[in-house]
């Protein structure tokens, strides 16, 4: 009985037939050939193969091959094809470069990418534009967005899709301001956009909460029929959630046609971030009944809901379901808002065994868990487990200054001066420096960012001063009272509230109040988590000035409206 040969072996024999028998291959058989080779485990020489018939071979049979193999996402056989070119004397042309950067962003290979960019520059072909664009993505999508950025300022010529290339690489850097400055010089060039711009820009604005911006681009897309594909009305519900805009991503989400989980990830987090947990678990419910199979992402959102309004038996039954119902293993993250949510609720002996248990499946607790539950114990006073976090934060990650913040304000809040004293001392020594506050404010279309020594000009400065001030005489006629409890013990009381009176949001609350017209809902983004005076403060001015205020912290937004906020205080 005859042994069946597999595809390589046959093709090799039917090669060496033709070669003995001096017959000619036909160009389909021989592009078979070269396929078979590259994808076997047990390649045979292909320069051998090749070189027998280098009168098939040319430089747009290489093109079509490395293009063939990049777009099934064969991208290392792409490379292989690329490599064989100088060896078999086939000169690579314009068309061979743009795949082939694809597949070894694709690799990251960030040598052989730079190799290729000189073979361009040799050639005389970087500065055409599909090239230079094609190096622009390459570059970005090897992190090294510095020299994206280069390449892109010094294109002589540029179309949509370098401009497209150039946006989206700063996005996914997560160079939000840069890429919001540069789609807005894209559209005072009067370029087209198209649906890819949309995304990349749609992205932007929900970073840096720049909802003018984003309602802009929503209105451009309608006016000018663009597709409301998934990747567009996923982009803008995301954008709305981001800018606090809850009503307005419902509304996008309900008229989507086509939908994916990320769609039910953008809805169910931005309900879950805007304080809304029980809409976040309707929203949960429907995505279920609608054949929507739910990832990690889907359930970390819900128990970010848990955590944002304390819902700690929602909390644990999701963590359960997650890989009972669902078959998905919890990861770190899941872990951690689990520690969180638990600690914030003051179940500390729980979140601190849910952490001992994690190296049982495989897992082990990294600074974000032992930071959540230093955290709790700030907030509930427990020295004595706090000085254990801190020990494990401190070996996890000794520079980050966050670390020292919250072991202060735990010795803080039980008045232990000395303590705090050592703590500023030990980050005075290795160097370490407080991350400081930035709060930004978009004022027609334009995102104004304050720090406490933000430099406007000198008039400018001083009217945001000084309706700080006004603010303040305002607030106290209407009973209100720094909470100087977390300030510096080294302080007199009245530098305590002066120290707090212009934290970052503050300063951006005076300057949206004064630039912006009476009933205008004022949005701020903060860097950092609210203070609670901060919080007070924020309560007062949207009873006193009749304002809704909109904050994005760090972890979650506060609606002000009325004197009172969306987070009932638990945050």
């Amino acid at each position: 009985m005859f042994k069946t040969l597999s595809p390589l072996n046959q093709m090799i024999t039917v090669l060496s037939q033709s070669i003995v028998t001096n017959s000619q291959l036909t160009p389909i058989s021989f592009r078979k050939l070269i396929d078979l080779s590259l994808s076997s485990s047990s390649q045979p020489n292909l320069l051998f193969l090749l070189s027998q018939y280098v009168h098939l071979l040319d430089t747009n049979l290489f093109n079509s091959l490395i293009r063939s193999y990049t777009n099934s996402h064969r991208h290392l056989e792409s490379t292989l094809v690329f490599t064989h070119m100088p060896k078999l004397g086939i000169p690579p042309d314009l068309f061979t470069f743009p795949p082939l950067l694809k597949s070894i962003s694709h690799l990251y290979l960030p040598s052989l990418g730079v190799s290729v960019h000189g073979s361009l520059i040799k050639l005389g072909f970087s500065s055409h534009v599909f090239s230079a664009t094609a190096l622009v993505t390459m570059y970005s999508s090897l992190s090294r967005i510095s020299d994206a950025c280069c390449l892109f300022g010094e294109m002589p010529d540029r179309n949509s899709v370098s401009w497209n290339a150039m946006i989206t690489g700063l996005v996914h850097n997560r160079k939000f301001k840069e890429a919001h400055r540069l789609f807005s010089e894209m559209i005072s060039l009067g370029y087209e956009l198209g649906e890819v711009t949309v995304v990349g820009a749609l992205t932007a604005c929900a970073h840096l909460g720049s909802l003018n911006q984003g309602i802009w681009i929503h209105n451009y897309v309608v006016q000018n029929r663009l597709r409301m594909n998934v990747f567009v009305g996923t982009a803008l519900v995301d954008m709305y959630m981001k800018c606090g805009e809850m009503k307005e991503a419902m509304k996008v989400f309900r008229e989507m046609r086509v939908k994916s989980v990320f769609s039910w990830n953008a809805l169910i987090s931005g309900l879950a971030m805007n304080g809304r947990g029980e809409m976040a678990f309707e929203a949960f419910d429907s995505m279920i009944k609608e054949n929507f199979k739910p990832d990690s992402v889907t359930f970390l959102a819900l128990l970010c809901a848990c955590c944002h309004q304390g819902f700690v038996e929602d909390g644990r039954r999701y963590f359960i379901a997650m890989e009972r119902d669902f078959g998905l293993q919890p990861k770190i993250e899941h872990h951690g808002s689990m520690v969180d949510l638990l600690g914030r609720a003051g179940l500390l002996d729980e979140a601190h065994e849910l952490i001992k248990t994690m190296p049982m499946k495989g897992l082990r607790a990294d600074a974000v868990i032992w930071r959540a539950l230093l955290t709790a114990c700030r907030i509930h006073g427990n020295i004595q487990l706090g000085k254990h976090a801190v020990q494990m934060l401190l070996d996890l990650d000794p520079d980050n200054s966050e670390n020292y913040v919250l072991l202060s304000n735990l010795l803080v809040r039980d008045r232990r001066w000395n303590a705090v004293g050592k703590v500023r001392e030990m980050m005075s020594r290795r160097g370490i420096a407080k991350l400081p506050g930035c709060s930004s404010i978009e004022i027609n279309n334009t995102v104004y960012e304050f720090v406490v020594t933000s430099q406007f000009d000198k008039d400018g400065m001083h009217d945001i001063y000084e309706m700080v001030t006004n603010m303040n005489w305002e607030l106290k006629l209407a009973g209100y009272v720094a909470e100087t409890d977390m300030v510096s013990y080294d302080l007199e009381e009245e530098e305590k509230e002066s120290s707090l009176m212009y934290h970052s949001e503050k300063l951006a609350l005076a300057f949206g109040l004064l630039k912006t017209s009476h009933g205008l809902t004022l949005r701020i983004v903060k860097n950092l988590r609210v203070c609670k005076d901060c919080h007070s403060y924020f309560k007062l001015v949207s009873k006193v000035y009749q304002r809704e205020i909109v904050v994005r912290d760090r972890n979650r937004f506060h609606h002000f409206s009325a004197g009172a906020c969306s987070c009932r205080d638990y945050w």
